[in-house]
């Protein structure tokens, strides 16, 4: 009894200090894309993100300058972006486009010059698809290991970044008439690297370097970032988000850390070969052993004995070690959102810690009731001594959350709840009565 009242302190203390400082967060812009158009949502976006932030152009276009040289940039626009531009969803590319027409775009593609055109937004879609410079990390823990008795999952997003960028973070929630999808990243930036749905469906995206050079895109290969909007619309199960991203081709190997509200899983993607989930009891490589039932973490390379042996790097290798070090939770000792968060804030090896110094994004988040921890860089780069997570409130409509706890399994168990409550009532009543 004496732990139980302890647990619910300490989640009280959590709780009112989240409350607290939620003010400080990122912006967020809420779009009405029911009935609309790709052309509709990105021309009412793009007003707004220009209107919040009026120098988005030269800031992109100053960001591009200092992460890669023109020669590169223009080899990335003939032999990547113009070969997986046309695989994208139209809707996407009519919102891409409708943002950059209501900005002021430059017709020449000249990084650092101070103004943006459209190949240069372009790249900046494709980022995670061409460039490749997404990290990133992710843990998750669920069934009666959880406080919650349904899944936590934590994420740190990791990219390299300058002042600029990183003063456009900011979520944007998309309102459709049945699903609201939440994209955390940036301002003007239509695809997704971290986000959820109203269903509750959690996805990720993280590189998994197979250590060889990128070969030229096959004229089918897609772009995983739209394509993980595409499965937020859609989906709202691990199972069946897997599935339609397995059937994709794509020019990089990457992980999807996914989680809805039963279950956290990883999809291991190796590019040019079979994608496969990810449980906490798979097959594993010797090297990558596990052992932690409900629990399961994800670093920038391959755990199954099925996916190419891709770990070299010894900052993966000990990522790994260390969320497995932490994640120590069983019935007794249930994690609780402050224990995926402290896992995601580690800094135990200066050089190889899971929160490091490029990370821009760490998160927390509750499938089940929709709620979202977040952290983010500050714009100077420098990290908090002691940095938080803040809840970020009225994300979704309240409609859509509602709707999504009162699925047929907890209405199921609502129900036979009630019936248990009026069998006790009626069988005191029948005992007082005698």
């Amino acid at each position: 009894m004496k732990r139980m009242t302890q647990i619910k302190f300490y989640s009280l203390i959590w709780f009112l200090m989240v409350s607290f400082e939620a003010s400080s967060t990122l912006p967020v812009f809420h779009v009405d894309a029911k009935d609309k158009t790709g052309v509709g949502i990105g021309n009412t976006l793009g007003k707004a993100f220009k209107k919040q932030f009026p120098d988005i152009e030269k800031t992109y276009d100053t960001y591009l300058g200092s992460f890669v040289v023109q020669e590169q940039f223009n080899e990335w626009v003939q032999k990547r972006v113009n070969v997986i531009k046309p695989n994208i969803d139209p809707a996407y590319r009519d919102e891409v486009n409708a943002i950059a027409s209501t900005w002021t775009l430059s017709s020449q593609d000249q990084l650092g010059d101070g103004f943006l055109s459209k190949n240069e937004f372009w790249v900046i879609q494709l980022i995670p698809d061409i460039g490749r410079r997404t990290n990133c990390s992710g843990f998750g823990v669920w069934g009666h290991f959880s406080a919650l008795n349904s899944p936590i999952v934590g994420r740190n997003m990791d990219w390299s970044t300058n002042e600029g960028l990183r003063s456009l973070q900011a979520i944007t929630v998309y309102e459709y008439d049945n699903q609201s999808i939440v994209n955390i990243g940036f301002a003007g930036y239509v695809g997704v690297v971290s986000g959820f749905n109203s269903e509750g469906l959690f996805l990720a995206h993280l590189d998994s370097p197979l250590g060889k050079a990128y070969p030229e895109p096959p004229i089918g290969d897609d772009a995983i970032v739209f394509d993980l909007r595409k499965v937020l619309e859609t989906k709202n199960r691990i199972s069946t988000a897997a599935r339609d991203l397995s059937k994709q081709q794509y020019g990089f190997s990457h992980n999807i850390l996914m989680a809805d509200t039963f279950d956290v899983q990883v999809l291991e993607q190796p590019q040019g070969q079979q994608a496969n989930l990810r449980t906490d009891i798979s097959f594993l490589r010797i090297e990558k052993s596990w052992e932690k039932v409900n629990q399961i973490a994800v670093v920038n390379c391959f755990a199954l004995r099925s996916s190419p042996a891709n770990c070299i790097r010894t900052v993966d290798g000990y990522r790994w070690n260390r969320f497995k070090t932490r994640a120590q939770f069983n019935r007794d000792n249930q994690a609780q959102v402050k224990d995926v968060s402290q896992i995601m804030f580690d800094t135990a090896n200066p050089h190889q810690e899971i929160f490091n110094h490029k990370t821009v994004q760490s998160m927390v988040f509750t499938p089940k009731d929709k709620r979202l921890y977040l952290y983010s860089v500050p714009i100077s780069g420098i990290h908090s001594t002691h940095p938080m997570m803040h809840e970020i409130i009225d994300l979704l409509p309240t409609a859509q959350v509602s709707k999504s706890w009162f699925n047929p399994i907890n209405g199921l168990l609502v129900i036979t709840a009630l019936i248990l409550v009026g069998v006790v009532i009626v069988g005191e009543r029948y005992k007082y009565s005698k």
